[in-house]
């Protein structure tokens, strides 16, 4: 799994293009409590609550930035996680978007080695969102990662809707702390907006063997959040 240069600079290029002949931005923010926080459907939280917010500023030209942090449990010396992201997003098609962004996770406390990048590139066609995720050093660890992703959203209603996520993860056992290379992820859940908070239960989690991998963290769980747009 290697990467190269060129490709780095392609999304380098598209995100600083991106920074040209900005007039307006916009300003969002959101805040959140969940049962759980599940990232790739591995708990990352020691399967106990958690506390979330995130804050975006969008340009009318498709650039964005933000942040966005959660409470962690990856033991006594790492407990926050806080993410730095800037992007892309421009239409290609009528119906079909194309996201280019750039992530950088940060975890506060002396097992800084965690912190890494993944660069992200995401198609959208109707509700449907293809993504491709690359990390030359997943986790801290220096190895490479590859995470595909499949998401579908379902508008049952003007305040209902259903999401479906499956992904698959690729990289070295060292990266994952696990006895395997690679596993499945997965997410079933069902949304209900109410005057800007948005009520959600999940049901996530992944393929991998209880004994030789995440432990319970990586068992299918139900999640529920309850998150305001600010």
């Amino acid at each position: 799994m290697h990467i190269s240069r060129l490709v780095r600079g392609i999304f380098g290029m598209a995100l600083l293009s991106s920074s040209v002949a900005v007039s307006a931005a916009e300003m969002s923010g959101s805040a959140t409590l969940a049962t759980d926080y599940v990232f790739r459907g591995v708990s990352q939280t020691s399967e106990k609550g958690a506390v979330q917010a995130g804050l975006d500023l969008a340009f009318d030209n498709g650039a964005y930035i933000g942040t966005w942090g959660s409470n962690v449990d990856f033991g006594s010396e790492v407990t926050t996680e806080m993410d730095f992201f800037a992007g892309y997003a421009f239409d290609v098609a009528e119906g079909v978007t194309l996201d280019l962004s750039y992530i950088y996770f940060y975890y506060a406390g002396n097992e800084s080695a965690l912190n890494y990048s993944e660069y992200v590139a995401s198609l959208s066609v109707s509700d449907v969102s293809f993504t491709l995720v690359y990390s030359p050093d997943y986790f801290g660890s220096d190895e490479n990662a590859l995470v595909y992703n499949i998401d579908y959203s379902l508008s049952l209603s003007e305040n209902v809707s259903l999401d479906f996520h499956i992904g698959y993860t690729d990289t070295e056992s060292e990266a994952l702390g696990t006895d395997e290379d690679s596993y499945i992820d997965y997410l079933a859940g069902i949304n209900y907006d109410w005057s800007g908070t948005t009520f959600t239960l999940a049901v996530a989690g992944t393929d991998a063997d209880e004994d030789e991998n995440f432990g319970d963290a990586g068992e299918a769980r139900a999640v529920f959040s309850v998150s305001r747009s600010l």
